[in-house]
């Protein structure tokens, strides 16, 4: 094989093993704001592997397609990366650890992946996933939401897409926090299990919420009213010569 075979670890046995979603990616020599436009205009997004495992960062372009059916899958904690250079392959086990995307336009700008060995133990951010109706929204609380995200370390093998957060008994008053979830084995959560993921309120306290922060508001404004203007200070005239 040529020279991408020396430049990065290929990990096609793991792979094999772990049976993860593949994404077809291509090498790509130009670099820069105008070709990377150019890129995107032809439906491929522009992208980086790198790794303290292999010696130099590949620089790739992806279909948007295909990365966007990985990402509305939910399952792209461990990926194989199938690096395609014409006449050879490299199988690169990886995780997605950025993604730019352009808020205004809707697209994806740039995705960064980081290969990893079975072996090497990863820290990340996993979705929260809420699940069930409380008995207190039924009973006419509010649902509040305060986290949705939760940070992990675990082996790539045992990454979970997603950490379950069952809501259904949660009454009025009441809360659950990250040291009530349930994790799977050999995950180690890192966010503080005091940390409130949803809690469900009364609608009064709400309510009380919404009339503090106005009243805060209404006293900055009538502070900022009550302002005096400010001076000019007249220049210091000159002593009189004598």
């Amino acid at each position: 094989m040529g020279e991408l075979y020396n430049e990065i670890l290929n990990t096609k046995p793991e792979v094999e093993r772990v049976k993860k979603p593949k994404l077809k990616v291509e090498l790509r020599d130009n670099t820069g704001k105008g070709s990377n436009k150019k890129f995107r205009q032809e439906g491929m997004i522009p992208g980086v592997l790198y790794s303290p495992h292999d010696k130099e960062n590949l620089i790739l372009k992806i279909k948007n397609k295909k990365l966007t059916k990985i990402l509305s899958a939910k399952s792209h904690g461990l990926i194989d990366l199938e690096i395609d250079e014409g006449k050879e392959q490299v199988h690169r086990l990886a995780v997605i650890k950025n993604i730019q995307y352009n808020t205004l336009k809707k697209q994806i700008m740039h995705v960064d992946f980081y290969g990893v060995t079975l072996k090497e133990k990863l820290t990340l951010e996993v979705d929260l996933e809420l699940i069930g109706e409380p008995i207190g929204v039924k009973e006419g609380g509010i649902l509040q939401i305060e986290l949705r995200k939760v940070e992990i370390e675990c082996l790539p093998n045992q990454m979970p897409d997603s950490l379950k957060a069952d809501l259904s008994n949660l009454k009025v008053g009441e809360h659950i926090s990250v040291g009530g979830l349930e994790i799977p084995e050999g995950v180690e959560i890192l966010t503080s299990p005091d940390r409130i993921i949803a809690a469900v309120v009364h609608p009064s306290k709400v309510e009380e919420e919404v009339e503090e922060e106005e009243e805060v508001a209404e006293g900055v404004e009538g502070d900022k009213g009550e302002e005096e203007p400010t001076k000019e200070k007249s220049p210091t005239s000159a002593p009189k010569k004598e």
